[in-house]
């Protein structure tokens, strides 16, 4: 009986967790993004995406967990985990931007920056919806480089990971 009743309690704390970290705004959420940018907190940022891309996410782990599994001695299309922004380096500061609304997506820039190198920063971009729940990030669109003509997003590096 006091198993069930610590179950019970546990996940109604796990279940009111889920939804106290939907954030009430845009700019709330892109804060909340950052730091978990900031403290490279990957479990952080999967409880501040949709569903749909909550579910993009865990299909490309289970698929570079299998590939891993079968190729112990090479490096699965995630090695370095899953690239919730442009560059794989861990940025010591991410600050929110601009928040725009355009075509009925609103995108929220992130700037990743080096206070030691400050030529070494870059801005992403997420894409975020209003659920009931609040505000979650449904993808990111990457920082596109120079000679590049289309930005990548993080959906469309995830679905095309695994292509032969």
């Amino acid at each position: 009986m006091r198993l069930n009743a610590i179950f019970t309690a546990m996940c109604f704390t796990v279940c009111g967790l889920s939804n106290a970290l939907a954030a009430q705004s845009a700019a709330e959420l892109a804060k909340a993004f950052c730091q978990t940018r900031v403290e490279d907190n990957a479990a952080g940022v999967r409880n501040l995406l949709t569903p749909s891309l909550r579910d993009a996410v865990a299909e490309a782990e289970n698929r570079n967990d299998a590939i891993a599994k079968a190729n112990p001695d090479d490096k699965p299309p995630f090695g370095d985990g899953i690239p919730y922004q442009t560059y794989p380096d861990l940025a010591p500061v991410c600050e929110p931007g601009a928040i725009t609304d355009t075509g009925g997506r609103t995108l929220v820039e992130v700037s990743y920056k080096f206070p030691q190198t400050p030529e070494a920063g870059w801005t992403d971009r997420i894409a975020v919806v209003s659920t009931p729940d609040g505000w979650l990030v449904d993808d990111v669109l990457y920082e596109a480089p120079a000679d590049q003509t289309e930005a990548l997003t993080l959906r469309m590096v995830l679905e095309s990971a695994f292509e032969d």
